[in-house]
């Protein structure tokens, strides 16, 4: 993954005012361009518990988002654009998709990279029409303690998923899975959605598999 390699302190103060520094500029471009999301809950009431390694780690994931956002509205595009966006994303994380991915991806689509170990390393503009979580709680935890669905389609979706981390799959993949229930489990609006798997891509660094690339699509089922 793209590391900013600018020095932070340690000092837990400093990293709580950093993280609020760079969550409110994110939210505020993202607002640039209509969507409302949230920088945090006054007080840090998550990320001010984090050991400082925790908080460092976030820092510099929060960061590269920034980054990206950033670089996106310098180079004249619309954080919007999804394609350009994505592939901003792909570059600075190091990363490759397979030759077919683009002719897959429309505007409609969640986008999300995830690493070999599961760790989301990219979400783009279209996930927040589907997300009333807050930055600090996206990137202090962990995808699988936000989101819930029920265990029969986590299960298909990780052996889909294990197809493509393997090997097995090498190009863009239309698993043909069913549409499913996926509802926030610790947001304050506790979002329920009908969320859909259309598409699943390796992702390549080196031209070794890396992690994988998935296209959902979503509808919002309370509001």
């Amino acid at each position: 993954m793209f590391v900013n390699t600018i020095k932070i302190s340690n000092d837990s103060n400093t990293l709580q005012e950093e993280f609020m520094s760079i969550a409110l500029n994110i939210s505020e471009m993202l607002k640039g361009e209509g969507k409302t999301v949230r920088p945090f809950v006054e007080g840090l009431p998550h990320f001010s518990k984090l050991p400082t390694e925790k908080k460092l780690h976030i820092i510099q994931q929060v960061r590269f988002y920034q980054e990206l956002c950033q670089g996106q509205l310098n180079d004249g595009y619309k954080i919007s654009d999804s394609p350009t966006f994505t592939w901003r994303a792909f570059r600075h994380l190091g990363l490759a998709p397979c030759k077919d991915f683009f002719s897959f991806l429309t505007q409609d689509d969640i986008v999300e990279i995830y690493s070999k170990d599961q760790i989301q390393l990219f979400r783009n503009f279209t996930f927040f029409d589907f997300c009333s979580y807050t930055l600090e709680e996206l990137y202090t935890f962990e995808w699988w303690n936000l989101f819930q669905r029920e265990e029969k389609h986590t299960q298909m979706i990780l052996d889909e998923v294990a197809k493509v981390i393997s090997g097995e799959i090498q190009s863009t993949y239309e698993p043909g899975l069913p549409a499913h229930e996926l509802r926030e489990i610790r947001s304050a609006e506790r979002y329920s959605m009908t969320m859909s798997l259309r598409c699943l891509a390796p992702v390549y660094k080196n031209k070794q598999i890396e992690g994988l690339v998935v296209l959902e699509r979503a509808r919002i089922l309370n509001n």
